[in-house]
């Protein structure tokens, strides 16, 4: 089974990811960037789902980070509640699979992943 890191500061679209993901995916949350991080160090997950705007770090400096680590390499989709063209730009920018503007539908979470990695 594929695993993905969900990362996101809202206990409720963890919740949300989670449920919606568990029979398709191993899914490991964390709720900040330097959490991420921190998981990243010791394990590869085959998709990250990341938050835009988080307090402290936020998704695009959490990005440009594990794209440093030795282990880089996996896809990253944007979790984000902006829909201006520079998140599309920063994306692109940092080798983003793509982005998914919240609230999300389930459907669209899992067509997003299957792009992605496949199930």
């Amino acid at each position: 089974m594929k695993t993905i890191l969900a990362v996101d500061d809202s206990p409720a679209n963890l919740t949300l990811v989670r449920e919606t993901l568990k029979d398709l995916y191993k899914v490991n949350v964390v709720t900040s960037g330097e959490q991420a991080l921190k998981f990243l160090e010791k394990k590869t997950p085959d998709l990250v789902l990341l938050d835009v705007c988080m307090p402290g770090m936020d998704g695009i400096e959490t990005m440009k980070r594990m794209n440093a680590l030795p282990n880089a390499g996996w896809k990253v989709i944007f979790l984000t509640a902006l829909t201006d063209a520079y998140l599309g730009d920063q994306a692109k920018q940092l080798n983003a699979s793509g982005y998914i503007i919240k609230p999300f539908a389930p459907d669209e979470l899992i067509s997003s992943i299957k792009a992605a990695i496949g199930v």
